[in-house]
């Protein structure tokens, strides 16, 4: 029997999204990252926490939507990513935080249908089916092939 999995879930453009909690290592209060000249348009700068140099990326941009700072609930979701059995962290930034919480294996579908491009289609595992809402689980490892 597979036990239940934890995730963290935001909005982006009024869709809902998800990581593992285990792969999340801080939520904070958007702060407007220094930006890095010659760089991707999702990647929005860097930001200093805790003495590590994170970078930020925006999903709405990543996903092909417009970029829209009007939400007053903005974070950014700091999440490991393994690469080469290193740990590197990066910082997403969302429109709004959701919820925390476990799922059934029924309650999740491989099945996805979403109209990105597609290196963020890869990083999409599959949705769940949460009261009546779908969420989109996030591979980190695959949203990270994404971003180069």
């Amino acid at each position: 029997m597979e036990e239940n999995r934890s995730v963290t879930s935001f909005k982006i453009g009024g869709e809902f999204f998800a990581f593992e909690t285990q792969a999340i290592r801080h939520i904070l209060e958007f702060t407007a990252p220094t930006r890095v000249p010659l760089t991707k348009p999702f990647f929005k700068g860097i930001i200093n926490n805790h003495g590590n140099m994170i970078p930020v990326v925006d999903f709405r941009i990543l996903l092909g939507k417009e970029p829209d700072d009007t939400f007053k609930e903005q974070s950014i979701i700091v999440v490991a990513i393994e690469t080469g059995g290193k740990e590197e962290l990066c910082g997403f930034k969302v429109d709004e935080m959701d919820d925390v919480f476990e799922y059934e294996a029924s309650d999740f579908k491989r099945e996805v249908v979403i109209d990105v491009n597609d290196e963020v289609q890869h990083a999409v595992a599959g949705t769940i089916k949460v009261d009546d809402k779908f969420v989109y689980l996030l591979k980190t490892a695959e949203l990270a092939n994404a971003l180069t």
